[in-house]
């Protein structure tokens, strides 16, 4: 459904009108593999500003519900901090044990996100567990515990966190790190390993790091390719980079290589680059090993400027050796970028989900309505590969 020209898709959630801030913005996806329904279950959230209807005032990660594979959707439940008095505020990440880790069973979700007090003096990252299909949750641990909750101001925060299995059957939890700028890194990614389900966890490695005191990787999220290889892709914020999306690889989800060496360049041939805000899944759909396929939050030219089809493309390839090949192809969901709207919480972020067969792919994003206020947005539709 086409909605005013502006974009393509439907709302998830609009924000009141008097919303503070971005109104909501970060969403995420998961597929509930191991559900009681006769539909394909999806579960989404966000970061949300101002509900209109809470009666606490601290913010909390909404929780919605599909039963169609994410054609509709019906608010379902909430994720709030238990642990804190804060409020989850920031960053919410879902994923569903594809198998019995830990204490939990097959089928169990967890979600993590940044829980950060009103005057943004911390930033913890932690998890919680849903053993109902998300209907109730529980606090289990905190990843990391980081300084101030703003970026790039010589603080120490913590931020953005994203989970896997790894090739050992561990839960991994990878984020971005600001806490290691006397080693001259201003921002890095990073991971800790739970043997546990999340209970506990391991020293933290680093996958992504530039020891020069200017480049900040950030904002990882992890997909496992058919061969049993895991692709990471992350943004490096910075006058090198400027936002440019990389990719790396790992055996294991764990060894990434030489936490310097950044990896491909998500990037055409013509030198069109995603950059910012990044999401990497694989689909069975298109080469013999299926597609990688990417998503950020504005494709830009090589001299930086926004590149035709900014806002309405996707990056993909089935060069699974070098990742150096990529096409563009039209996206599910196609809006106005920030660049457009003028306000950059615009496409930040946008996560894709195929179909288990790779017939259809799901997008999400934050989209403008009126005046700075973004509400989240959807579409499915076929791909062309």
């Amino acid at each position: 459904m086409t909605t005013g020209g502006s974009r393509t898709g439907d709302a998830l959630y609009t924000p009141p009108a008097d919303a503070p801030g971005a109104g909501a913005m970060y969403p995420r996806v998961v597929r509930v593999d191991h559900d009681d329904s006769e539909g394909e279950t999806l579960l989404a959230t966000f970061e949300q500003y101002g509900t209109g209807d809470d009666e606490s005032a601290q913010p909390y990660f909404p929780l919605y519900r599909s039963e169609d594979g994410g054609r509709t959707w019906s608010r379902f439940s909430e994720i709030r901090d238990t642990q804190n008095g804060w409020g989850l505020r920031f960053q919410p990440t879902l994923f569903e044990l594809p198998e019995p880790i830990g204490p939990w069973s097959t089928g169990t979700i967890l979600a993590a996100g940044n829980s950060i007090p009103d005057d943004r003096s911390r930033t913890k990252i932690d998890v919680y567990a849903s053993e109902d299909g998300g209907r109730n949750w529980s606090y289990v641990s905190t990843v990391a515990t980081g300084g101030k909750a703003v970026p790039q101001v010589g603080a120490t925060p913590v931020w953005e966190p994203e989970f896997a299995i790894d090739a050992d059957g561990d839960l991994v939890c990878y984020f971005a790190d600001e806490r290691h700028r006397e080693d001259g890194y201003n921002q890095l990614v990073g991971h800790r390993v739970s043997g546990d389900g999340g209970r506990t966890w391991g020293e933290e490695t680093f996958d992504a790091a530039i020891p020069d005191g200017e480049q900040r990787p950030g904002m990882p999220v992890v997909t496992k390719l058919p061969d049993g290889r895991y692709a990471m892709v992350f943004e490096i914020v910075g006058p090198e980079y400027e936002g440019g999306i990389f990719l790396k690889t790992s055996p294991d989800g764990r060894d990434w290589g030489d936490p310097a060496d950044v990896g491909s360049p998500v990037r055409t041939a013509e030198g069109y680059q995603l950059t910012n805000g990044p999401y990497v899944t694989w689909t069975p759909a298109g080469g013999d090993e299926g597609t990688v396929l990417v998503s950020g939050k504005t494709l830009r030219d090589s001299d930086g400027d926004q590149a035709p089809g900014s806002g309405r493309t996707l990056l993909a390839t089935t060069d699974f050796s070098e990742f150096d090949s990529w096409e563009a192809v039209s996206a599910p969901l196609r809006f106005e970028d920030a660049i457009d709207v003028g306000h950059e919480t615009v496409g930040w972020t946008t996560p894709l989900l195929p179909s288990p067969d790779g017939d259809r792919l799901l997008q999400l994003t934050s989209t403008s309505v009126e005046g700075e206020r973004c509400e989240i947005s959807y579409a499915a539709e076929s791909l062309e590969l």
